[in-house]
């Protein structure tokens, strides 16, 4: 599985608006926002906004870093 990203800014009536699309083998595998100041305890990480696919979002964590969202969605399938 090769996962890309690509940086993209979101249309929010709130803050969040720094966002990533991500894709697996060219494929739209899911929407990520990196979480602003408004979450006190949780900004600066990244939050799984939508998923696509097989790919469960049953509760996924709020990721300190892309590398820790990329070992949870190659483990999530």
């Amino acid at each position: 599985m090769v996962l890309s990203f690509q940086a993209v800014t979101l249309d929010s009536s709130s803050p969040d608006q720094e966002g990533s699309l991500v894709f697996r083998d060219g494929r739209l595998l899911a929407v990520i926002t990196r979480l602003s100041d408004i979450h006190p305890e949780l900004a600066g990480r990244w939050f799984v906004e939508a998923t696509f696919g097989k790919v469960p979002i049953v509760h996924p964590p709020a990721f300190e870093t892309i590398d820790q969202f990329e070992d949870w969605i190659s483990n999530a399938e």
